[in-house]
């Protein structure tokens, strides 16, 4: 699994959409409203946030999207 350092929201956003085995690195000070969002958007979908030992680390393993019908 590859591991990722990003320095923005939005990078953090776009990698996690991407659909692939990662951790990602926030490295960058996360606000609370950013938090709760990669939550909300990405924890359901067996997303994992945890702190790291400066950061913030998102991992996703076996991440699916179903398909539309």
């Amino acid at each position: 699994m590859s591991k990722v350092q990003v320095k923005s929201f939005s990078e953090a956003q776009e990698l996690l959409s991407i659909g692939d085995e990662i951790d990602i690195e926030l490295a960058f000070d996360v606000t609370t409203d950013e938090f709760f969002t990669l939550a909300k958007e990405w924890c359901c979908e067996g997303v994992k946030i945890k702190k790291g030992d400066k950061f913030f680390i998102v991992s996703r393993k076996n991440f699916f999207i179903p398909a539309m019908n």
